[in-house]
């Protein structure tokens, strides 16, 4: 588990009434840290039951560069736009929840009142019969706007002419739409629900003061860490998922086939540049991701744990952001979304997850995620443009990809 825990708590009892939502110790752990001005972040594992979250006593998040050969646990919460590797907000883990139940790493004693404070709260809404959530939202330059079909389809032919113009392989356009809350809305819970929804989705829950609440499933590992192996994936390519068909009867069109193919090349050249000849490649394949599907090739290098660090660190800063979610090549790639998309994507398309959490790493792209309003949430989709893309068939991509979100709001 974690290395050193000063103590561990016992686990928490969730039987509770039934008009109270199930996730009840989840809900207090929340509402606990908002209520102290304190960052927290939960998480489900992709195929993996049971839910993990992380508190930050020490209040404040500030931007840095994430480094494996660094032991430091915690959760990791990038922008897309992050040149340098430097913008990487990073919630210690001075207090880790697991299924088995919560744990206090020696930072916590760092900030005894802070922890007196935050236990104090967590009890007692533990003991209320209800609990009234609340969520942070962002200052409002930080949010986008909503992009019209019109508009959406006008950037793609943008897109397009430039690939064209440049020779380049692809861009991928995203826009954000606004949806409202439902009455009642409930964090947690909505959090909670995406979890027994999609169990084969990285399902995230991020709050930090000064930033927002993000929620999110995403389908996409960018980099997987264990103590004798390394893993990332290739990933493009989306359709809607059949009915009642095995993933096996799948078929794909040659635009997707060459984009996913696109995808994977990046990472064999990326590791080819490095020095690395060592790697084992599985794939491509048909994945689930909620109501759709894509085509994905997974790498795996094995090495000991030293080298898998520094390599890790490579990974990270050099394929970030993948060319599934930028474009190929990158710079090129940035550069037009950048000065075409005409709004911030924000934290959409970064990176997040654990780092160094019971011994591994598993940082996914932030993909199929939502940015919460005072009344409504902002939903974030894109779509990989090549030469042969239509406009409007990816405007119809987007908006099955929305409905991930959409469909449990």
């Amino acid at each position: 588990m974690i290395p050193n825990p000063t103590s561990v708590l016992p686990q928490v009892n969730t039987a509770v009434a039934p008009d109270v939502p199930r996730p009840k110790h989840l809900i207090a752990l929340y509402q606990a840290a908002i209520d102290t001005g304190l960052p927290v972040a939960m998480w489900q594992y992709p195929q993996r039951r049971g839910q993990f979250a992380v508190v930050d006593f020490g209040n404040k998040v500030e931007p840095t560069r994430i480094d494996f050969t660094h032991h430091d646990p915690g959760f990791a919460f990038s922008p897309f736009n992050n040149t340098g590797g430097n913008a990487t907000l990073f919630i210690n883990a001075t207090l880790y929840v697991n299924p088995d139940g919560f744990r206090l790493l020696p930072t916590a004693n760092e900030y005894p009142n802070i922890k007196k404070e935050f236990f104090e709260q967590y009890d007692a809404l533990m003991a209320a019969p209800t609990i009234k959530t609340g969520w942070r939202i962002p200052a409002e330059y930080r949010t986008a706007t909503s992009a019209s079909r019109e508009e959406f389809c006008t950037l793609v032919d943008d897109a397009i002419s430039y690939i064209k113009e440049s020779g380049i392989k692809k861009i991928v356009a995203s826009r954000a739409t606004e949806a409202p809350l439902p009455p009642g809305f409930n964090p947690v819970v909505l959090f909670d629900t995406l979890c027994e929804r999609y169990p084969h989705a990285f399902v995230s829950l991020v709050s930090i003061p000064g930033i927002g609440t993000w929620i999110g499933a995403s389908p996409e590992l960018l980099l997987s860490l264990q103590p004798n192996s390394l893993s990332t994936v290739a990933l493009a390519g989306t359709q809607a998922r059949p009915d009642n068909k095995p993933l096996e009867s799948v078929r794909w069109g040659q635009k997707e086939i060459e984009e996913q193919a696109l995808v994977s090349d990046y990472i064999r050249d990326f590791f080819h540049d490095i020095g690395l000849r060592t790697f084992t490649t599985t794939g491509p394949r048909t994945i689930s991701a909620g109501n759709v599907v894509h085509l994905q090739t997974s790498f795996t290098v094995k090495d000991t744990a030293t080298h898998l660090h520094r390599l890790a660190n490579q990974v990270l800063h050099r394929l970030h952001p993948t060319s599934a979610v930028c474009g190929m090549p990158k710079n090129e790639a940035l550069s037009f979304i950048l000065e075409k998309e005409k709004y911030n994507r924000a934290f959409y398309s970064g990176f997040l997850g654990p780092v160094h959490l019971e011994n591994e790493s598993r940082l996914y792209v932030n993909l199929r995620c939502m940015q919460l309003k005072t009344r409504s949430a902002l939903l974030y989709v894109g779509a990989g443009i090549t030469a042969d893309s239509n406009p409007e068939a990816e405007w119809d991509e987007t908006v099955l990809k929305s409905k991930t979100l959409l469909s449990v709001l």
